[in-house]
């Protein structure tokens, strides 16, 4: 940690000597004893000389921070691209395997099922192919990693990029958390449909000065009257201890100059972010 090392404690021990000098001055001066020149010469040194030091110090441990924070969005970088390296690995290796399943089926008549077998099989790959449009490869591992929860779920994932989103202000941790919390209260609100009926659907667009996301899901309605309270902290329909994804949601948007648009039925979650260099 960087707060544990040798310019923080000797940051700490040069603010703690001017503490000591200056508490000792006031306690003459209070005592009536007087102060010699010398005495106050020498005191005005150290404090002015700790005190330099000691800014110095603080303004390297900043340093050392931000150089720390840096390496690790690095390595979070660095992990994302080598998870949808293995995705794309594993999709290559399981090729043939989906080919062969396919010709089996085929070859005993079964053409439904190779048909519904194909469906599924280029569902997946759709999704792979249309994650990689995305610079940002935080982002595209998350929308990755939550198609798959659908999938085990048996939720119907419908997913259309068409943008990169190379503009985008907000920081991939905090877009994240905007797409995470949306995809999570989709899913939730499908959770208690039949099988057949459970769908959600995630859009990435741009016009020319916003980038637009879209996230739908085919649960139940949201009253008109509760439209404006689901985005209030704790405010929740699903029990306890829930209602902060929302308000979470609503608060990154807000602060990077976006804006949050519910309607609902079919129940549609719809954020507006502007372009870096827009008005």
């Amino acid at each position: 940690m960087v707060f544990s090392s040798p310019n923080y404690l000797i940051s700490i021990l040069s603010l703690g000597q001017v503490l000591i000098i200056a508490i000792f001055t006031q306690y003459l001066a209070v005592a009536g004893i007087p102060i010699p020149l010398g005495w106050m010469f020498i005191v005005d040194m150290v404090v002015v000389g700790n005190t330099a030091l000691s800014l110095v110090l603080m303004r390297k441990l900043m340093v050392q921070e931000e150089q720390a924070n840096l390496i690790r969005q690095q390595a979070k970088h660095i992990q994302d691209l080598e998870e949808m390296i293995r995705n794309i690995r594993a999709q290559r290796h399981d090729f043939i395997s989906h080919l062969q399943a396919v010709y089996g089926m085929l070859q005993m008549g079964k053409l439904e099922s190779a048909r519904e077998y194909l469906a599924e099989v280029t569902g997946d790959i759709r999704i792979l192919t249309q994650t990689l449009k995305l610079k940002s490869p935080e982002v595209a591992a998350l929308v990755q990693q939550k198609a798959a929860l659908a999938a085990s779920r048996n939720i119907s994932f419908g997913l259309v990029i068409e943008t990169d989103l190379s503009k985008v202000t907000v920081r991939p941790h905090n877009l994240n958390r905007i797409l995470g919390n949306l995809l999570d209260n989709a899913m939730d609100a499908v959770a208690f449909l039949a099988t057949r009926d459970r769908y959600i659907r995630l859009e990435i667009n741009e016009d020319e000065e916003n980038y637009i996301i879209s996230v739908g899901n085919s649960g139940p309605g949201i009253r008109e009257d509760l439209m404006e309270k689901i985005f209030e902290p704790g405010f929740s329909t699903k029990g306890e201890n829930r209602g902060l994804g929302l308000a979470i949601v609503r608060g990154i948007v807000e602060q990077h100059g976006g804006q949050v648009r519910l309607t609902s039925p079919p129940t549609i979650f719809t954020v507006t972010l502007p372009k870096a260099g827009g008005e």
